[in-house]
């Protein structure tokens, strides 16, 4: 079976998989591409490093992904089902390598299928699932350090578990559960209803043209009841009952109508992609409204405040906290001291020092064991320090300190952050055994 729509979703594919293969590969200026390093708590999502004290920003991402997503199902139904979906794409994949091993047509498998092609056929999807579990992993480990651990042995037990985890998951799915997924597991074609209107394109079969249905020669409708269209949908249903819960829009149907309707001398187009009045013939398709405008200006919303708070973006940051196992204590000439740890982020694509200083009344002394501090470009350290206060101090405010960070070579760039300075409950410096 061939069609427009055929080659159009073969094209899709293509471009689609060739992103999710190649994207962990790519780096810029050292750093990857798109990367979710869970371990070094840093995620790299084209270009934008982003720490977990940034999360907003994923959020706005999401949140901008789940806009555009309802934005274009408004005005072109399910498209993401039918033409984007990781689910539908590889499952059309698969389904296309298993019909080229078993040598089968498009519409059906043929009976007397050799032994030794049915586990030939498992073995390619074996591989491509080990390809795509190799993949997954690779977005949050890096693809080279996975190569260098698979060749040397080095590989920890976790990352091997995930490797063994993402295969057998991609293999099950892909070989056995299929577009199941869709018809019973995914959410999102649990929700779409809210998500269409009348003017929503859908694929769709127009009975006003096509019944009353019947074989050739023997009905005045143009379906000739071939059931083809049936026996393509990947989900099983009959677009002809008019639309489904299950249709993910993969227009299949569309391309095997067309099929029949050149053979018997029919004008195309009894199933096609078009809008419930238009197969109503009750008003011209409006592309222009409310729910869409709503969709479009709430995604333009999120869009700006995204580019706002990329601008916006200090390109360091300082957070002091308490050192939990010694809050305060006493120095050797007696002054009350408090440890702090400051953690330190450089959010620059370059290597930079930085100062660290105390603005506190007079009476309290920062004492740092380096300073200033290197940090490695996107990257983040831990200094610990000490904040020594007199006699003098004991009367002012404690509550004044702030520690100020700022890179060496650029002072204008540089945070303040707020500190509290403890004293000992007995009042001194020093503490009791069991405090």
């Amino acid at each position: 079976m061939t069609g427009r729509f055929r080659r159009l979703r073969w094209a899709a594919d293509g471009v689609l998989i060739a992103i999710l293969l190649v994207t962990p590969w790519i780096e810029l200026a050292g750093e990857p591409l798109v990367r979710f390093d869970v371990p070094a708590r840093k995620f790299h999502v084209f270009g934008l490093v982003i720490f977990p004290q940034e999360l907003y920003f994923l959020w706005l991402l999401l949140a901008g992904l789940a806009l555009a997503l309802f934005f274009f199902t408004s005005l072109a139904g399910r498209l993401w089902c039918g033409w984007a979906c990781p689910q539908t794409v590889l499952t059309d994949v698969f389904a296309a390598i298993g019909r080229l091993v078993l040598g089968v047509s498009d519409e059906g498998q043929a009976a007397g299928v050799a032994l030794w092609r049915r586990a030939l056929v498992h073995v390619v999807w074996l591989a491509l699932a080990v390809i795509l579990g190799f993949h997954l992993v690779a977005y949050f480990s890096g693809p080279y350090r996975l190569i260098d651990g698979l060749a040397h042995g080095t590989l920890t037990a976790t990352v091997a578990g995930f490797l063994l985890a993402g295969t057998g998951l991609a293999y099950a799915d892909l070989v056995f559960v299929r577009q199941t997924f869709c018809k019973f597991l995914c959410p999102y074609a649990r929700f779409q209803g809210v998500l269409f209107d009348r003017d929503t394109l859908v694929v769709g079969y127009d009975a006003l043209r096509g019944e009353p249905r019947g074989k050739l020669g023997h009905a005045t409708g143009d379906c000739v009841d071939c059931r083809l269209c049936v026996a393509v949908c990947p989900t099983g249903i009959d677009i002809r009952q008019g639309l489904q819960l299950e249709c993910i829009a993969c227009t299949q149907c569309i391309d095997a109508c067309d099929g029949v309707m050149r053979r018997i001398g029919k004008p195309e187009r009894l199933i096609g992609y078009r809008s419930l009045v238009s197969l109503e013939r009750a008003r011209p398709v409006k592309l222009v409204r409310p729910r869409v405008v709503v969709y479009a200006a709430l995604l333009a919303l999120v869009a700006v405040v995204f580019v706002g708070a990329v601008a916006a973006r200090e390109p360091l940051d300082l957070q002091v906290a308490h050192n939990a196992t010694q809050l305060f204590g006493s120095a050797s000439d007696g002054r009350a001291s408090n440890a702090f740890v400051l953690h330190i982020q450089n959010r620059d694509r370059s290597d930079h020092d930085f100062r660290i200083r105390l603005d506190a009344p007079d009476g309290f002394e920062l004492v740092v064991g380096q300073n200033p501090v290197r940090v490695g470009a996107t990257s983040s350290v831990e200094s610990r320090v000490f904040v020594l206060a007199d006699e003098s101090a004991r009367a002012g405010r404690g509550d004044a300190l702030r520690f100020v960070l700022e890179r060496s070579d650029a002072p204008a760039q540089s945070v303040i952050r707020p500190a509290v300075f403890l004293y000992a409950p007995n009042g001194r410096g020093d503490h009791d055994d069991d405090d």
